[in-house]
């Protein structure tokens, strides 16, 4: 994963040098004070391994430039991919098909062709926008539209949030083995971090879909052994509909699921320079509410565990967020002024804020939550 802008980092050290420190707000005074002993940030999981000789300086997985051309999602949506993988080819060859643990081609109806040694190893993969499943050849897909199973009935998974217009479903990768690992060899294409893509027993994936559509839109997976109890591991929203807010509503969704397993936690680190841009608008948002109109409005004091609690986010972000909105200055005082200031920027370039419940894009009433 890529490391996070030096602008934007912020060690345990400036954390916990931040407790005890005055808040100024306005008119009033909210300090914070020192909390008992507790357990600091998560610490960023460990950088990508340095390749072996053996593999001539390439891990398997990770290109450096695209080497697929297109993507035919569906039969009507066509785009250029973002990054190079191989792992839709065999190890050491140009073959489409992949063979996994001594079984050729495991993920059916998949093509083998030959390509001349160049950048670019296949002009365009078609790829079913419904379960993720591919090909090279242009009718096979058309031919597979007509009778894909996720298309003509319901969606894999458990549903998790349902309003009248998204729709997010639970997927469990042990149940949906096949699904997963599609969708995780299209997510290869778009991010430049993603390196599970086979071993997918352990996550949990949260998709969102158009309420009445069996066609996702995006995702966010969800590491069950990860020691952190990180609530989201990797989240996408694929090329069509990016720009819509749907990022910052999987990332809100994810807390909404920390929460209801009482658990404070965030991403798994470090972002990604846009995954951190997306995550600062989002607590920066959640925290002005808080302070301004929320739960610690009416309070003379206030402890980082208490925003901490209050918001769900880890106190770490918390800084970072304060920081972000320029409200901070060297002896950890804020201005409820600065905040404001920061908001109104924020509306007039027509960012989206929260609403009057403290929300961005989740409504509360129509959580469906299984824990």
């Amino acid at each position: 994963m890529t490391m996070d802008p030096p602008e934007f980092q912020t060690s345990a050290a400036t954390a916990a040098s931040a407790v005890g420190e005055t808040i100024l707000a306005d008119d009033k005074i909210l300090t914070l004070k020192r909390s008992k002993k507790r357990t600091q940030g998560k610490k960023s999981k460990k950088a990508k391994k340095t390749p072996s000789a053996e593999n001539e300086g390439q891990l398997y997985g990770i290109l450096d430039e695209p080497n697929i051309d297109y993507v035919q999602f569906g039969v009507s949506q066509r785009f250029h991919t973002w990054y190079g993988t191989n792992v839709y080819f065999e190890n050491g060859t140009r073959k489409l098909g992949i063979t996994v643990e001594g079984k050729k081609n495991r993920i059916k109806d998949v093509e083998e062709t030959d390509s001349e040694p160049s950048k670019v190893w296949l002009d365009t993969l078609f790829v079913c926008e419904y379960c993720f499943k591919y090909t090279d050849d242009e009718q096979k897909l058309v031919d597979h539209d007509r009778v894909c199973s996720y298309k003509s009935r319901c969606a894999p998974g458990r549903i998790q949030y349902k309003s009248p217009e998204y729709t997010i479903r639970k997927v469990k990768g042990s149940k949906h083995v096949l699904f997963c690992q599609c969708l995780c060899l299209f997510t290869k294409l778009f991010l430049d971090n993603k390196s599970m893509y086979f071993k997918v027993e352990n996550y949990e994936f949260f998709i969102l879909y158009k309420t009445g559509s069996n066609k996702p839109m995006g995702f966010f997976s969800k590491d069950l052994v990860s020691f952190q109890q990180n609530n989201l591991a990797c989240i996408l929203i694929f090329p069509p509909y990016q720009r819509r807010q749907l990022g910052t509503l999987l990332m809100e969704f994810s807390y909404k699921l920390s929460r209801a397993e009482g658990v404070i936690t965030g991403p798994e680190l470090p972002l990604s320079p846009f995954g951190l841009i997306g995550y600062l608008h989002l607590w920066a948002n959640v925290i002005a509410y808080q302070l301004e109109a929320g739960e610690l409005s009416e309070r003379a004091e206030v402890t980082l565990d208490e925003i901490s609690h209050c918001t769900g986010f880890r106190i770490n972000d918390i800084i970072m967020a304060l920081k972000y909105m320029q409200c901070i200055d060297s002896d950890y005082k804020i201005y409820l002024a600065h905040i404001r200031a920061w908001k109104k920027k924020q509306a007039d370039k027509g960012k989206l804020g929260t609403n009057t419940r403290g929300n961005m894009m989740i409504d509360d009433e129509y959580l469906l939550i299984d824990v």
